[in-house]
């Protein structure tokens, strides 16, 4: 009976998400359809932040739009990966800390792996796996798997 109970309360747990798929759809700059939320992330800044078709976000991960961030279409974003549009200017380290704010674009058929991060001010191309744990601090061209930090290309994609 105990089992039973529990299966039924994991099954309303991803009703929530959806729910929370439906908040957030409201307060992103735009949202596209079939957009899905699977666990607890956080998001800053959501009312800069494009979402297009087919979008998935896993456990975890950290979205912030302060720079502005545009998701294609067909985007896997992984359990705990980070997406940060922001930076620390390294000038002002030593006066006033300030943040230096750049778009990161994300076009479409992207799976971002586990763990990894996004740095400000880059662009993926279409059709790319990120690998798991790496760190993109540079536009990446298309139809490739990149891996590492800082994230390289490991193949090209047919």
């Amino acid at each position: 009976m105990i089992n039973f109970i529990f299966k039924i309360i994991h099954r309303l747990s991803y009703k929530l998400f959806n729910l929370k798929a439906l908040y957030y759809s409201y307060l992103f700059k735009e949202c596209g359809d079939n957009f899905k939320i699977w666990g607890n992330c956080h998001i800053k800044n959501p009312d800069k932040i494009k979402i297009g078709n087919n979008v998935s976000l896993n456990d975890g991960c950290y979205l912030n739009g302060l720079g502005e961030i545009e998701i294609g279409n067909n985007v896997a974003i992984s359990a705990n990966a980070i997406i940060v549009s922001t930076q620390l200017d390294p000038n002002t380290l030593r006066k006033k800390t300030l943040h230096i704010n750049k778009k990161i674009i994300i076009k479409n058929n992207i799976q971002v792996g586990a763990g990894a991060i996004i740095l400000s001010g880059v662009e993926i191309n279409s059709n790319v796996i990120i690998g798991a744990g790496a760190v993109v601090t540079k536009d990446i061209d298309g139809n490739c798997i990149v891996v590492g930090n800082p994230a390289k290309v490991l193949r090209q994609l047919n």
